[in-house]
């Protein structure tokens, strides 16, 4: 991105603003109990959820309690707090003469070096992996499981947060909540190496010690208790593992962590450490999901010693990544043989990014992805994926947003990994790990992030293959200034969006209280719109959200994941045939040669009970599409059934 300033945790973008690794960050506040929920709250707020005609009450100002612990900055983007760095510097004086950093060979077993699973402080550096203990037997006759099975996430989960060690976790229980992130960063946990015995408060792994984020620890496993899933994002290179970069330009002093590695078994050690230690086994909780790095099409979170005037060589860029990732990739796998291990990506996807000489670098998804899939071997990778609106300042956002994928057109990403893959099953799947709608003033407001969290949430639905959607942000942080992306405001007073977020998937209510596209599921919303353009009109059939302008004439429900008997169908679009553009729908993954918008769901092929036929339909010129019920297509032109859909 084209960044001009960096600014406290995040940088200022010409006509944007990149938050400073949304995934995490705290202001330094004392954030208390929510309080019971009701129809009362703040009249601006309840007048702007009232316009959203969506049935959600605004809840009233949180009580600040006195009981709850003030809210601790874990120093993820410093230096850490002075007490916490005067704690690390007595535990780490006896360090002497390994401060220099690690001999960088490495042993190929990784449990050659004995390692401690007791909790936090026992002091205990006994014990191996324990890699062998917690294999089970797949059920199906191949390679055995390492480790837990993947937790299941039906679609009434899918909805996450970025917390901002938001006290009460229960309260994002009750709201049914089915994951959080968490920043696992590398120079926080080894900010210089120490070499066993580690002492309390460490855990040993592979002839390291690393010192124990204890406020990370205990959120982790709180949450796992209350069958959150938690997504760890394995960031931030400490200076003794980045020595020989030294061409590494960080926009400000607190990217410096953001500096490629020397070595990707450092790295992967850190990885694998993160992913025995938060197993679910040794009572510390579990991490499933591991993402690699942060937006690594991007200098400024993954620089290999370029930018800023000196042009990024491409194929070494993506070969670092390529190498950090396979190195983690296997480490985690070896202690979580069913955990997700993701890539990290920014909106920027198509090939007008590849801009590897810019003042601030950047590389195309599609660029990136299809060179790393081509050196990654068999490893199965997915995508962790950042929909942000094209301007992060604006809450608009819509199908039309190409070069970039954001929430509006967020179809294009899964449509495109079945174009660019389709033997690879594994790359269909995508995970929203890090994305959020600004409420500042004056390029947004309140009322406006609101409806635009609704609107988030009805294309992520309607979107096949988007299995994890974690919202950025809980609380505004007063250091990132304008870009205000958080559900409660710095003076802890709720926001309309956090009503509309919080209460928009409580199916356990009786009966359940379902907006914003959880009320469709566990179907997609097929919707037929028109825009009249006087002279003539044109249609847009999508399960997301048309363009302005188009008003909505009928809908139909296809199955969002695949059943027997269905198959699936994509939306294609056809550009700017005057007066406007329109879509169809193909069974074709190339769109018959058009733009591929992304799939819509699953259509029965046969007539089943309960459905009806659904036509694809052309008007007499040709020059526009539509998908009707009647078998005559509304006396314009049939030009095949698709199939049978749900009404």
């Amino acid at each position: 991105m084209n960044v001009t300033r960096a600014v406290g945790l995040f940088v200022l973008v010409t006509a944007t603003i990149v938050p400073f690794l949304g995934c995490g960050g705290e202001a330094n506040s004392s954030i208390t109990d929510l309080g019971a929920y009701s129809d009362q709250g703040p009249p601006d707020a309840a007048a702007a959820v009232d316009a959203l005609d969506i049935g959600i009450e605004v809840p009233e100002k949180f009580d600040a309690a006195a009981d709850h612990e003030p809210f601790v900055d874990p120093g993820e983007y410093d230096d850490g707090p002075a007490d916490e760095a005067a704690a690390e510097d007595a535990t780490m004086a006896d360090i002497g003469a390994d401060e220099t950093g690690p001999d960088n060979s490495v042993p190929g077993d990784i449990g050659a070096n004995d390692t401690s699973l007791d909790d936090v402080g026992s002091g205990d550096q006994g014990g191996d992996t324990g890699v062998e203990d917690t294999t089970a037997d797949d059920g199906g006759g191949g390679e055995p499981i390492v480790g837990l099975p993947y937790p299941a996430r039906d679609m009434y989960h899918i909805k996450g947060i970025q917390p901002d060690f938001w006290p009460n976790k229960d309260e994002f229980v009750n709201h049914v909540t089915g994951g959080v992130s968490m920043n696992m960063v590398w120079d926080i946990w080894e900010p210089t190496f120490k070499k066993p015995p580690c002492g309390g408060g460490y855990q040993e792994y592979d002839g390291h010690c690393f010192k124990v984020d204890k406020q990370v620890d205990d959120t982790i496993r709180e949450y796992t208790k209350r069958g959150v899933i938690v997504t760890g994002i394995v960031y931030g290179v400490p200076a003794w593992a980045r020595k020989g970069n030294t061409g590494c330009s960080p926009i400000s002093p607190a990217f410096e962590r953001f500096c490629t590695g020397d070595n990707p078994a450092d790295y992967a050690r850190f990885a694998g450490m993160i992913a025995m230690r938060y197993d679910g086994l040794h009572g510390n909780g579990r991490i499933a999901d591991f993402v690699i790095h942060n937006e690594v099409n991007s200098n400024i979170w993954f620089d290999i010693g370029c930018g800023q005037g000196v042009a990024c060589n491409k194929d070494a860029w993506i070969q670092t990544y390529v190498d950090d990732y396979a190195a983690a990739y296997d480490r985690i796998k070896s202690h979580q043989s069913e955990a997700k291990v993701l890539l990290s990506f920014d909106h920027h996807f198509d090939h007008e990014f590849d801009k590897p000489a810019d003042q601030y670098p950047t590389l195309s998804v599609k660029t990136m992805v299809t060179t790393f899939a081509g050196l990654i071997g068999d490893r199965k990778w997915m995508i962790a994926y950042h929909p942000y609106g094209p301007d992060l300042l604006k809450p608009e956002f819509g199908p039309l947003d190409l070069p970039k994928v954001t929430y509006g057109n967020l179809g294009v990403l899964l449509g495109w990994l079945r174009q660019a893959f389709p033997d690879h099953p594994h790359a269909w799947e995508v995970e929203l790990t890090e994305s959020g709608i600004n409420s500042s003033t004056p390029n947004s407001s309140e009322a406006a992030q609101a409806d635009a969290v609704c609107r988030t949430f009805i294309n992520v639905l309607g979107t096949p293959g988007v299995t994890n959607y974690i919202y950025h942000r809980m609380h505004d942080n007063a250091e990132e200034g304008e870009l205000q992306l958080g559900l409660v405001r710095s003076d802890n007073t709720y926001k309309p969006a956090w009503a509309v977020w919080a209460l928009c998937n409580h199916v356990f209510d009786n009966p359940p209280q379902l907006s914003c596209g959880f009320e469709d599921l566990p179907y997609t919303r097929l919707r037929r719109s028109v825009r009249n353009y006087t002279i003539t009109v044109r249609h847009w059939t999508s399960s997301r959200l048309p363009p302005d302008g188009y008003v909505e004439e009928a809908s139909w429900h296809l199955h969002r994941d695949p059943q027997p008997g269905t198959r699936l169908l994509f939306e294609c679009l056809v550009e700017q045939i005057w007066p406007g553009p329109h879509t169809f729908l193909s069974f074709d993954v190339n769109c018959e040669g058009k733009v591929n918008l992304g799939p819509v769901g699953y259509i029965y092929e046969n007539e089943a009970p309960g459905t009806v036929a659904l036509y694809r339909c052309a008007n007499l010129t040709g020059l526009d599409h539509f998908v009707s019920a009647d078998a005559g297509c509304e006396g314009q032109k049939v030009e095949q059934l698709l199939g049978y859909a749900l009404p």
